[in-house]
């Protein structure tokens, strides 16, 4: 009888909160328990923890930490939070974005801002994913988000373009929106590639009076 019943209460449970059908880094089609991702994956993603790492070039960024490296299983689940819309994602990335952030102590940030996008771009997607990645650090830290940040125009995908292409693509792209005089920032974005991005963003900030900037990814890409 109490087989019976546990039997019951389990499929009651999976009626409630079914299992994710598709892992969200190798879209295998298997039942998964919890964080979108099959148990392969998981410990795929463990294996490419980075935590605390030097900050891109560019000078404008005081310390950086990113939860992974990109690629297998990180790749797939950027992939499905920018481009699937598969908004849940960001509470388990930012998770792992707040885990990397402990290295950096005394970490001692005012305010969160996420990467901003072009308005255009947020219409097409349906959301700034830096966003969504924002407020979960936010809420892990207990710190208030701030869009501080704009996106001036609506410039081409850094992922698109060549590394020389990148370094212009972005000039004069971002601009401040809000008072960040004297405060320390910490900037938000999914993945760091080149740090172009987060150079414009933290320049911009800086500029603005920000007296630091710190930066979180989920992801780091690996320079070949």
């Amino acid at each position: 009888m109490n087989e019976r019943i546990s039997a019951g209460l389990r499929s009651l449970v999976r009626l409630v909160y079914p299992l994710r059908a598709e892992c969200m880094g190798c879209a295998s089609r298997v039942g998964l328990d919890r964080d979108w991702l099959c148990e392969d994956c998981r410990q795929a993603l463990a294996n490419r923890w980075v935590g605390v790492a030097p900050p891109p070039e560019g000078g404008w960024i005081d310390g950086a930490a990113y939860a992974c490296v990109y690629s297998g299983p990180a790749g797939g689940l950027v992939r499905n939070l920018k481009f699937r819309g598969v908004s849940r994602l960001a509470e388990p990335m930012g998770r792992q974005m707040v885990r990397a952030l402990e290295g950096l102590q005394p970490l001692g940030v005012d305010c969160v801002v996420p990467v901003p996008m072009h308005i255009r771009r947020v219409r097409r997607r349906g959301a700034n994913h830096a966003l969504l990645l924002a407020n979960e650090v936010a809420a892990g830290l207990s710190l208030p988000v701030e869009e501080a940040l704009v996106r001036t125009r609506n410039t081409r995908q850094q992922a698109r373009l060549n590394e020389a292409e990148r370094l212009h693509n972005l000039d004069g792209a971002f601009a401040v929106a809000g008072d960040v005089t004297g405060r320390r920032v910490l900037l938000v974005d999914d993945v760091c590639t080149t740090g172009t991005t987060a150079n414009g963003c933290a320049e911009a900030l800086r500029r603005g009076g920000a007296s630091a900037v710190l930066l979180v990814c989920f992801a780091q890409a690996q320079k070949s």
